[in-house]
């Protein structure tokens, strides 16, 4: 089997709408089509990679991932930015309309996501193809399944009630699809995980490193319980993950745990390390599969260029850092100058512009950036098994890899005087521009005080996106949130 950071560059351009059964079925021979493909076991998983692709699309800048978790939060701010529109503005100031186009597109990538997913799923269930290993057939079942369940994780949590189909359906059909209670998604997403869980391996080898197993979809299903509250359940899914052995905040695998391994983690080249355990699978260079988070999170200078190098850019100043979050660093903390760069120097003028970005995407091939995306780290389980049973144990692991002092130590800072408020400290400050902010603070009921707190005015209807206006305007029968 090829590497799956080959295969997923293969983007299927497969025919989407049938001709009616009364008219002759043409089929060009030159073309991919439902008729032509799924033909063979190699065009089976060659499909079924095209599924992981739609994680990098749901993981990239400007998917549900980032709008909701990153630049719908306290961590981030707008200074400058490209483009015509206000549309971020609006998402990070908490005052969006239904007609935004970054939600526009945000959901119909999910929406195009779900029916690339749900159409492999159909063609592994009718294929006649057999193949070499039968169990192969149901792990590409399993890994599209676990896509599929992220999908819908992130739709249910940043829109709530949201429209739920779960086979390939045709424009006509569409109109049957209006809003599923929130309640029905998650146990479509618990299924579509437990499934997935008891297919998928616990670990791959070779070219096959990269794929979904079973502790991704383990990972996945104790988040989703958390945020349900079922504490029990989480637990025993996070601690099977931490038992298993395969994981470590040890990333770079020297034997040693220490900061080196944080920083290893947003190296460019650093794909699929110790503490991973679910990425979205990137490529660098021209014609691959590229991530834009570099470019959309660099400022909007004309002078702008990366550290160490004179090739100047501009980038497209989303997710600035704030100086709220640039504060919650403790003074030692080494994480603040490996996630933060402070600003940059004009080449032409010699005068420093204090101007903060994100190291986490830092990429010297910045035309065709490939660094991988970490959906889900040791680290982050780590911490939400912490969450779930209160034991700081786990909380002070991450803290220690960073040589900070232990929660419970006199020089711990007294202002985070409660485990919770820790555990959201570290989590913040640890997963700073990783799509975990504003998800945390919705699933621990804080996101209102915390905002509020601060200045930033949000009400309890605000914490979901509208629905776009256009999946509306299509299908009246889908409602609006309040």
């Amino acid at each position: 089997m090829k590497n799956i950071n080959r295969y997923i560059v293969l983007s299927l351009s497969i025919l989407l709408a049938s001709c009616s059964e009364s008219l002759l079925d043409l089929y060009p021979e030159t073309r991919l089509t439902d008729a032509s493909f799924y033909k063979t076991e190699t065009q089976l998983v060659q499909a079924t990679n095209d599924v992981y692709r739609q994680l990098g699309r749901l993981y990239d800048a400007g998917g549900i991932a980032d709008l909701y978790g990153e630049l719908y939060s306290d961590n981030v701010y707008i200074e400058f930015t490209s483009g015509a529109n206000a549309f971020p503005e609006e998402i990070n100031k908490h005052k969006i309309l239904p007609d935004n186009g970054k939600l526009k597109l945000a959901w119909e990538t999910a929406y195009n996501g779900l029916y690339i997913t749900n159409n492999v799923l159909l063609q592994l269930e009718k294929t006649e193809v057999s193949f070499a290993q039968p169990a192969l057939k149901e792990r590409l079942k399993a890994e599209a399944r676990l896509v599929r369940a992220v999908i819908l994780f992130n739709l249910v949590q940043a829109w709530g009630d949201v429209p739920l189909p779960l086979t390939v359906v045709s424009p006509t059909e569409s109109y049957q699809y209006a809003r599923e209670k929130k309640e029905t998604v998650y146990q479509q997403i618990i299924s579509d995980l437990s499934f997935s869980k008891s297919v998928l391996p616990a670990s791959y080898t070779g070219t096959d490193i990269g794929r979904a197993t079973k502790y991704a979809a383990g990972a996945l299903l104790g988040k989703l319980y958390l945020l349900q509250g079922d504490k029990v359940k989480a637990a025993a899914e996070l601690k099977e993950i931490i038992d298993s052995g395969l994981f470590s905040l040890d990333a770079n695998r020297d034997g040693a745990v220490n900061t080196a391994d944080f920083a290893h983690l947003f190296k460019a080249d650093t794909k699929n390390s110790k503490e991973s355990i679910l990425e979205a699978q990137y490529l660098a260079g021209q014609n691959q599969v590229n991530s834009l988070h570099q470019q959309a999170y660099t400022p909007f200078h004309f002078a702008f260029h990366l550290p160490q190098s004179t090739e100047t850019f501009r980038g497209d100043g989303l997710n600035t850092p704030t100086a709220d979050l640039i504060g919650e660093f403790e003074t030692n903390d080494p994480r603040k100058e490996l996630s933060i760069y402070p600003g940059y120097t004009d080449l032409q003028t010699n005068q420093f512009i204090a101007y903060p970005f994100t190291l986490k995407f830092f990429d010297p091939q910045w035309r065709y950036a490939g660094q991988n995306f970490e959906i889900i780290r040791y680290a982050d389980v780590l911490l939400l098994y912490a969450e779930a049973t209160e034991q700081v144990t786990y909380l002070n692991q991450v803290r220690a890899r960073v040589g900070l002092p232990a929660y419970g130590q006199a020089a711990y800072p007294s202002k985070y005087n409660t485990l919770a408020l820790a555990i959201e400290h570290e989590r913040r400050v640890e997963l700073a521009f990783e799509f975990h902010r504003f998800f945390d603070l919705v699933r621990t009921k804080r996101a209102a005080s915390v905002l509020s707190s601060k200045g930033i005015t949000i009400s309890a209807d605000k914490l979901l996106f509208p629905i776009p206006q256009s999946a509306i305007d299509v299908n009246p029968a889908i409602t609006q949130n309040p």
